[in-house]
C-alpha cells in the first residue's frame, strides 16, 4: 500500500508512515527525491537505520522483529513529519518505518529532510529520529543466537 500526497513541493513522494518490509524500495525513494528536488533545497539529509549484530547486553542478534499498532504509528509518524517540516521551515520531511522480521544489515527506517541549508536540516533530522523512537506505537524484539529474545526500547 503506497500512500501519496499532493502538496506543491512533495508531489508524488510517498507519504510518511509505517510500511511492511519490502513494500518500499529505499533506493527508489531516494532516486525519486533527487530527481524532483524542490527548487529551494540547498541541503538533503538522509538517515537509514539498520539491524545491527550486537544487541542488548552485547548479545549476538540473529534477527529483529518490528511490530506496530498501525493506525497509531501512522498518525504519529505523519504528525512528526508535518511538525518537523513546519518547525524548521523545511521543504520536505519524511519518515518511513518498516515492520516485519529483519536480518542483520537490513534497513528498518528511512528519514529524509530537505531545506534551504544544513542549519535547518541537521537539527530537524535529529529531532525526527528521536521523536519517532518515542512517539510511534512500535515495538522491537531482538532474537539472539540462542533463540532467546528481549523487547528493546531503543
Amino acid at each position: 500500500m503506497w500512500h501519496k500526497i499532493e502538496e506543491e513541493n512533495e508531489k508524488d513522494m510517498i507519504e510518511s508512515g509505517v510500511y511492511d518490509k519490502g513494500e518500499i524500495e529505499i533506493a527508489s525513494v531516494i532516486s525519486d527525491l533527487l530527481s524532483n528536488l524542490p527548487k529551494n533545497a540547498g541541503a538533503v539529509m538522509i538517515f537509514i537505520g539498520f539491524v545491527r549484530e550486537v544487541g542488548k547486553d552485547d548479545k549476538k542478534v540473529i534477527r529483529l522483529e518490528i511490530e506496530s499498532y498501525d493506525e497509531h504509528a501512522d498518525l504519529a509518524i505523519k504528525k512528526i513529519s508535518n511538525e518537523i517540516r513546519d518547525k524548521y521551515g523545511l521543504s520536505l520531511a519524511r519518515i518511513y518505518h518498516f515492520k516485519g522480521s529483519f536480518s542483520i544489515g537490513e534497513p528498518l527506517v528511512l528519514v529524509i529532510v530537505t531545506g534551504k541549508s544544513r542549519k535547518q536540516t541537521f537539527p530537524a533530522l535529529q529531532e525526527a529520529i528521536e521523536r519517532y523512537k518515542k512517539e510511534a506505537a512500535m515495538w522491537k524484539k531482538e532474537v539472539y543466537i540462542d533463540e532467546s529474545w528481549a523487547w528493546i526500547s531503543d
